[in-house]
């Protein structure tokens, strides 16, 4: 028997598929939408097919909520208004969807904890993966990023491989699922006119981002349950080794280390303004991060191209701010605009 197609000329084809319907099914209901006061018996006629087959579909469909019992008390099946029964069925799917997504991201965090707590008690080496060759090391650093779900945390420093233009896209994904971005840069990475301009773009969609003057490692830390470590870099396919550790102390050492890295940080708040000293006493926003990044041990060139101005202009900054501030060096400046509660 040939399923009933019929629609007006130059429609578009209904996404029968995203309703879920049987090809059966889907014939009953279109019968059911053309013959509304036919019930059952009905549209087993104009389907040509046996009875109970048509009730059976028919019962789906109630269940569906797409067909009711008639509201004249007949018991009589009906069609429902279409714009309201899949609006209905639109809704009912959704919060299964949420449900579903719910259950499984609690059953996973659950499983997941009793995954770890096997492989560290039978399979202490299951607690350690060496990955090889830089497109695997790219590749699951692209793997474990799409599995965070609430934060992501990151040294980047020199020297710099393939994964991190990789990383930096997939950090860019994360943000945009709602999830927490907080990297530690090394001062270096701000001296370069492209990562900085990454740095820029990745700070103004959201991510927290700090500078360190030396970085002691690179890392990649996903949900303070697994965490990623450059071993070596090779410029052959097979010279470029990472480190993968999960749940375990070694994990739970690597966060302890970032947080304290993180305190010792500077912020980076996006571009600097070139701004003139306020006649209030206190340090202008601009300037009040100028301090900051000079104290974070940023070269000259880095920051003037961070502030958008020249290196000639940034340096008559510092030392009007020095002059200000009765200070002799940087650090002594940091130090005094601290000490005046300007910072």
């Amino acid at each position: 028997m040939s399923v009933p197609t019929r629609q007006h000329e130059g429609a578009a084809a209904p996404d029968w598929q995203a309703l879920g319907l049987a090809p059966f099914d889907r014939a009953v209901y279109l019968a059911a939408l053309r013959h509304p006061d036919a019930g059952a018996p009905g549209w087993a006629a104009a389907l040509d097919a046996p009875a109970a087959r048509v009730r059976r579909a028919a019962q789906r469909l109630l269940q569906q909520g797409l067909l009711r019992r008639s509201v004249r008390g007949s018991g009589r099946l009906e069609p429902v208004d279409p714009h309201e029964a899949l609006r209905s069925l639109a809704r009912r799917r959704q919060e299964e969807a949420a449900r579903f997504t719910a259950a499984a991201r609690d059953l996973a965090e659950e499983l997941g904890a009793e995954y770890q707590r096997g492989r560290v008690h039978h399979r202490p080496h299951g607690t350690l993966e060496v990955v090889q060759g830089g497109a695997s090391v790219a590749r699951r650093v692209e793997e474990l990023v799409a599995g965070a779900e609430r934060e992501l945390c990151g040294i980047q420093a020199p020297p710099y491989v393939g994964e991190q233009e990789l990383l930096a896209r997939a950090g860019a994904e994360a943000l945009a699922r709602g999830v927490r971005v907080r990297s530690l840069y090394a001062a270096a990475v701000l001296d370069d006119p492209a990562r900085l301009a990454h740095v820029t773009a990745m700070v103004a969609g959201g991510e927290e981002a700090r500078v360190l003057a030396g970085a002691p490692l690179r890392l990649l830390l996903i949900d303070g349950r697994s965490a990623l470590l450059p071993l070596a870099v090779g410029d052959s396919a097979h010279g470029h080794r990472a480190l993968v550790v999960y749940g375990s102390a070694p994990v739970d050492a690597l966060r302890a280390l970032f947080e304290d890295l993180w305190k010792q940080s500077t912020p980076l708040r996006g571009r600097l303004p070139d701004r003139r000293l306020p006649p209030d006493g206190g340090l202008g926003p601009g300037d009040q991060e100028l301090v900051e990044l000079l104290g974070a041990g940023m070269t000259d060139e880095a920051i003037a191209r961070k502030c958008g101005v020249s290196v000639r202009t940034l340096r008559r900054r510092v030392r009007v701010l020095q002059d200000r501030l009765g200070s002799t060096g940087r650090f002594q400046a940091g130090v005094r605009a601290a000490q005046r509660g300007w910072l």
